[in-house]
C-alpha cells in the first residue's frame, strides 16, 4: 500500500492525489453497478456492524470481513454511519457504512479498498490513508487466538484497555482453552491481584487489594454469588467468551460493595456463522469432560440464529472419597427483528453432586500443620453437597440512526439446595493435650437457594459540543436478591476419635436426622440511576465524569431486632477520571471513584450505622501496540475503607439483644501498591500473559491491638500470575508449547499465640499441543509440573488447612468444524 500523503515531491505529490482523487470520483458514481455486477462472483457475508462513530465502524467491519481499508482516520472524526446488517459482498456493504459520509471509495481487490476524503485547501487536495486490517480485534474473543481482546464491556459501555482508566484483566477464550481452565475458581487463580479463599470445599470466596469480591457479573448484570446458603455453583468457562476482571471500586458499575473490583463474565452467543465444536478431556483422578458446542443461522437469512452448548464434568478429587458430577446446559436465540434491533434470549442450567467438605485439615495448637497427608479427608463419604441452579435472560439492542444505541436486559438466577442435598461432618478439638483427638457432628440442610431479579436500561452514544465529539451513556438498574439461608438440624456425637485412623468409608455410619427447620429469608433490594459522560476535551486529552444515586433496602422475615429491616435513600457514588494519550501507543490516566458497602449494626441508640464508603485512587500508564493486539499496563492505587464498625467501649455487651457492644462508625482502613501487567501478541505465534501484584494493607483505625495490622495477613504481599504459549515455525508449526508460573511470597494467620504460616512458593504448569489438521488438535496439560507441596490456605484452627493439588495432567482431543 502506497501512502499517498509522504512529503518527498510535493509537485508529484499533488499530481498523483489530484489524478487519484478523479478516479474515485468518477468510479464511485459506477459503485454500485459495480458492486451489483460483482455480486454473484464476490463472496456474501452476514454484516453486523452497528451505528456509531464511522472509523470504529470501518475498523470493525476490516476485522469482521477480513478486508484491507486505506484511510486517514483523523479526517474522519465526527463522522457517524448507520452501519450495515445483512447478507452483502464487502462491496455493497462498505457503500452502506459509508452512506452519507463524503468519503469516496476505489476498489483494489476483492478486499482491499482505498477510502478519500477530499479537504479543501485552496490550490491543493490533502490525502491521508492509513491502513486498517483484520488483525485487530475487537470484543469477542472467540476464534481470535489471542491473549487479549480489543475492548472490553465492563464499563457498560465498550472501550479499549488502553482507555479503560482503571486495572483490567481480560481472561480471553483461547486462553481459557490453552489451560484448560474449567470453572470460576480456576479462572481467578490465574488472575494477576486475585486471591482464593476457602470457607469450605463449596464456598469460595475471591479478594482483590485486601477485600472481598462480594459480586459477579453476567454480561454486566449483577449477582451475589455467596447468597442462598451455599447454593452457588462455580460457572462452567464453556459458556462464556471472556472473563473481564476489574479491580478496586466498581460502585458505578454494581452499587453497594466492597472497593475490591468486579468480574464480569460474557457469554458467548449465537454467531452468524455455522460452527461446531466437541471435546473430550481425560485426566488425573478420573476426570472426564465432555463439552457440545453448536451455533449459527436457523434460517435461510440468517436472522434467527441459535446456540447450544452442553456439558458432562466427572471427576475424583486427590482426597479419599471425594468427587463431583456436574450437568451443565446453555441454549440461545437471537432474532434481529429489523436491521437496527435484535433480541437475545436464553437459558443456562447447571447441576452439581458433591461430596463436599465442610472445613479441612487441623492444625497443631501452636498454628503449625499436623503431618497428615494430601489424600486425608475428614469427612465421610455420603457426605453430600448437591445443588442446582438456572439462569434465564433476555437482552434487547436498538440502534438509533442517530447513532445511539439502547439496551434492556433482563436476568433471572435461582441458586438451590436439592431437598436433603446438604449432610456434612465437622470436627471439633476433644483434647488440650493431643490434637488428634477431636469430637464430631453431623449437620443436615434443607433450603438454601436464592432468587435474585435483575433489571437495566442502559442509553448511550456520541454527540457534538463546541466542535467536538463526546460520548453519553445514561442508565437504570434494579436488583431485588430474596436469600434463603438453608435450615439446619444436627447430631453431635460425644465420642472421641483419633483422626490418624479416620476411613470416611467406614468410621461413620449415615445417621438419620429429623426436624430440619424452616430457613430464614433476607431480602435486599437495590435500586439505581446512572450517568456517564466522556468529554474529548482535546485531541489527546479525555476527561471521564460519572455518578450513580442509589436506594437500598433490607429486610428479615422473622426478626423482631430493630436492625433487620432499614433503607438507604440517595446514596451518591462519583467517578472521575482523566486519560492524556502520550503518543499513539502510550496513554496515562488518574482515576477517582467510591463504593459504599449498608450496615446492619446499630450504635447505642439503635439506629443503624450509616454505610461503610470505600475510596480508591488509582493513576497509572497503559499501552497498546501492533494495533491493539498487545496490551500493557502499570497502575498504582491507594483505597480507603472509611466509617467501618468498632466496638464502642461506653456501652456493655448486650446490644440489642444480642451478646456484643453497640457499635460507632469510626473504622478505617488502607489498601495500597502496584500492579504490573502485560497481555498479547508478542512475536508472530508468541501469546503471553503476565501480571505482578505488590499489596500492603492496613487497619489504620481499628482497635488498639490491631491498629497497623495487615487487614489480611493471609494475602501475600508480591504474586507473579504468567502463562505464555508458543505456536513453533516453519515445518514444525503443528505444534505449540506453552507454559505458566503462579508464584506468591510468604503469608500467616495469627490467633493468640498460635500462628500457622506458609512461606513464598511457585508453581509451575505447561502445555504441549498438536494440531493434526484444520480440524482436529490434541492437548496435553501439566499442572504443578513438580509436585510442589503447598497450602492453598491456612489457618489455626481445627479445619484451617487446605492442601493445593498435587501434580495432575489432563488430555484433550478437540475437534471443530
Amino acid at each position: 500500500m502506497i501512502h499517498l500523503c509522504s512529503p518527498r515531491n510535493d509537485r508529484l505529490r499533488h499530481a498523483v492525489r489530484a489524478a487519484v482523487l478523479g478516479l474515485s470520483l468518477a468510479s464511485s458514481c459506477a459503485l454500485p453497478l459495480v458492486a451489483h455486477a460483482a455480486a454473484s462472483q464476490s463472496q456474501q457475508l452476514d454484516w453486523n456492524i452497528a451505528a456509531g462513530p464511522l472509523a470504529p465502524a470501518l475498523d470493525q467491519m476490516a476485522r469482521q470481513g477480513g478486508l484491507n481499508l486505506s484511510f486517514d482516520a483523523n479526517s474522519l472524526q465526527g463522522k457517524t454511519t448507520r452501519g450495515v446488517q445483512g447478507h452483502y459482498d464487502s462491496a455493497q456493504a462498505l457503500s452502506i457504512v459509508l452512506q452519507g459520509s463524503d468519503v469516496q471509495v476505489q476498489q483494489e481487490s476483492d478486499k482491499s479498498f482505498l477510502l478519500i476524503l477530499a479537504i479543501d485547501t485552496g490550490s491543493a487536495l490533502e490525502l491521508g490513508a492509513t491502513s486498517i486490517s483484520s488483525n485487530r480485534l475487537g470484543e469477542v474473543t472467540e476464534n481470535t487466538g489471542s491473549y487479549t481482546t480489543g475492548a472490553v464491556t465492563i464499563g457498560k459501555m465498550p472501550q479499549t484497555l488502553r482507555h479503560t482508566p482503571q486495572s483490567v484483566t481480560v481472561v480471553t477464550r483461547q486462553r481459557i482453552d490453552d489451560q484448560n481452565i474449567t470453572n470460576l475458581t480456576n479462572l481467578l487463580e490465574q488472575t494477576p491481584g486475585v486471591v482464593v479463599n476457602y470457607t469450605d470445599s463449596e464456598r469460595v470466596q475471591y479478594y482483590s487489594r485486601g477485600f472481598a469480591i462480594d459480586a459477579i457479573q453476567y454480561d454486566g448484570a449483577t449477582v451475589v454469588q455467596s447468597s442462598g446458603g451455599g447454593s452457588f455453583i462455580q460457572s462452567d468457562s464453556a459458556f462464556i467468551d471472556r472473563a473481564e476482571i476489574l479491580r478496586g471500586a466498581t460502585g458505578m458499575l454494581r452499587g453497594a460493595g466492597n472497593p475490591s473490583g468486579t468480574v464480569n463474565l460474557v457469554r458467548k452467543r449465537p454467531t452468524h456463522d455455522f460452527q461446531a465444536q466437541g471435546l473430550v478431556t481425560l485426566g488425573s483422578w478420573n476426570a472426564q469432560r465432555y463439552v457440545a458446542d453448536v451455533s449459527g443461522p436457523l434460517n435461510e437469512t440468517g436472522n434467527v440464529r441459535g446456540r447450544v452448548i452442553a456439558v458432562h464434568d466427572d471427576r475424583d478429587l486427590f482426597q479419599d472419597s471425594r468427587m463431583e458430577r456436574k450437568e451443565a446446559f446453555s441454549g440461545q436465540l437471537a432474532f434481529d427483528l429489523s436491521e437496527s434491533t435484535t433480541l437475545t434470549t436464553g437459558v443456562e442450567w447447571t447441576k452439581l453432586d458433591a461430596t463436599g467438605a465442610w472445613g479441612n485439615l487441623p492444625a497443631n495448637f501452636d498454628g503449625s500443620p499436623l503431618p497428615l497427608g494430601r489424600s486425608t479427608y475428614l469427612g465421610a463419604e455420603w457426605n453430600r453437597w448437591d445443588r442446582s441452579n438456572l439462569q434465564t435472560f433476555a437482552e434487547l439492542e436498538h440502534r438509533f440512526e442517530n447513532d445511539w444505541t439502547l439496551k434492556l436486559m433482563a436476568l433471572r438466577t435461582h441458586f438451590e439446595l436439592d431437598d436433603n442435598g446438604f449432610k456434612q461432618t465437622y470436627m471439633s478439638r476433644a483434647s488440650a493435650t493431643n490434637p488428634y483427638l477431636m469430637t464430631y457432628q453431623v449437620t443436615e440442610g434443607d433450603g438454601g437457594e436464592s432468587l435474585q431479579n435483575n433489571l437495566s436500561a442502559t442509553l448511550n452514544g456520541p454527540f457534538e459540543l463546541l466542535g467536538r465529539t463526546h460520548e453519553l451513556m445514561l442508565g437504570v438498574e434494579r436488583i431485588r436478591n430474596d436469600s434463603y439461608a438453608s435450615g439446619t438440624n444436627r447430631v453431635v456425637y460425644s465420642d472421641i476419635i483419633d483422626i490418624r485412623h479416620w476411613d470416611p468409608k467406614t468410621s461413620l455410619p449415615e445417621p438419620t436426622i429429623d426436624g430440619i427447620p424452616h430457613p430464614l429469608r433476607t431480602r435486599t433490594t437495590q435500586e439505581a440511576a446512572h450517568a456517564t459522560w466522556r468529554i474529548s476535551l482535546a485531541d489527546p486529552l479525555t476527561a471521564v465524569i460519572g455518578a450513580r444515586i442509589n436506594w437500598y433496602d433490607y429486610e428479615q422475615e422473622f426478626a423482631a431486632a430493630a436492625d433487620k429491616t432499614f433503607s438507604i435513600d440517595e446514596e451518591i457514588v462519583p467517578y472521575a477520571a482523566l486519560i492524556y494519550d502520550l503518543n499513539d501507543n502510550f496513554s496515562v490516566y488518574a482515576s477517582y471513584t467510591e463504593i459504599f458497602n449498608p450496615q446492619t449494626v446499630v450504635d447505642k441508640n439503635l439506629t443503624v450505622l450509616d454505610p461503610v464508603v470505600g475510596e480508591a485512587y488509582e493513576t497509572g500508564i497503559k499501552g497498546e501496540f501492533y494495533d491493539g493486539r498487545l496490551n500493557t499496563s502499570l497502575a498504582f492505587f491507594r483505597i480507603n475503607q472509611v466509617g467501618t464498625p468498632v466496638d464502642d467501649f461506653s456501652t456493655e455487651p448486650g446490644c440489642g439483644g444480642g451478646t456484643a457492644r453497640c457499635k460507632i462508625a469510626s473504622g478505617k482502613s488502607r489498601s495500597e501498591g502496584i500492579d504490573l501487567e502485560v497481555s498479547g501478541e508478542v512475536l508472530p505465534g508468541w501469546q503471553l500473559t503476565g501480571g505482578y501484584t505488590y499489596n500492603t494493607t492496613e487497619y489504620v483505625k481499628n482497635t488498639a491491638a490491631t491498629n497497623g495490622d495487615a487487614i489480611r495477613t493471609t494475602d501475600p504481599e508480591h504474586m507473579l500470575r504468567v502463562f505464555s504459549s508458543y505456536r513453533l515455525p516453519g515445518a514444525l508449526d503443528a505444534w505449540t508449547v506453552g507454559g505458566g508460573v503462579q508464584a506468591q511470597s510468604n503469608i500467616y494467620a495469627q490467633s493468640g499465640t498460635a500462628k500457622a504460616t506458609q512461606s513464598g512458593y511457585a508453581v509451575y504448569n505447561a502445555l504441549l499441543k498438536y494440531r493434526f489438521n484444520d480440524n482436529y488438535t490434541v492437548q496435553l496439560n501439566a499442572n504443578n509440573l513438580f509436585d510442589k507441596k503447598y497450602y492453598r490456605q491456612i489457618g489455626t484452627t481445627a479445619t484451617g488447612y487446605y492442601w493445593g493439588d498435587p501434580r495432575n495432567v489432563s488430555v484433550t482431543l478437540r475437534g471443530t468444524f
